[in-house]
């Protein structure tokens, strides 16, 4: 994935629609290879240190909550910021709150490759940004 992808996503010039758009092709052949080996990887270009932000973090939880940006791509994002050293998190919320994105385990949990969390779950998450 880009670094600068991620970045205009997160600070807002991108919407989450033509992120999903423009990632929809990586996001299929990581969740395919997932799927088969139970492995995904991740590459992100370099970029400059950017520091993820409630307000960043906050635009990835409402695009997911709002269903503006489909789970996998989503996931996929925070699995992208989490594994690139070029990403670092302002403060403990914002941390989690990419996590809590970052974290399928009930996919794997469930056996249900649809699994997500609930609009609940994900409004319950953006309130800690508050």
């Amino acid at each position: 994935m880009k670094h600068g992808l991620i970045v205009a996503f997160l600070t807002g010039p991108l919407s989450p629609e033509n992120l999903a758009d423009e990632i929809s092709t990586e996001v299929a052949r990581f969740r395919s290879t997932l799927k088969k080996t139970g492995e995904g990887r991740v590459q992100v270009t370099q970029g400059p240190l950017f520091v993820v932000t409630r307000a960043d973090a906050r635009r990835l939880l409402e695009a997911v909550a709002d269903n503006r940006l489909p789970f996998d791509a989503a996931n996929y994002l925070a699995d992208c910021i989490v594994m690139s050293d070029n990403f670092d998190f302002a403060d403990e919320a914002v941390r989690d709150a990419i996590f809590f994105i970052e974290d399928d385990t009930g996919r794997f949990a469930t056996g249900d490759d649809n699994w997500q969390p609930s609009r609940t779950e994900t409004v319950a998450a953006l309130s800690l940004l508050d």
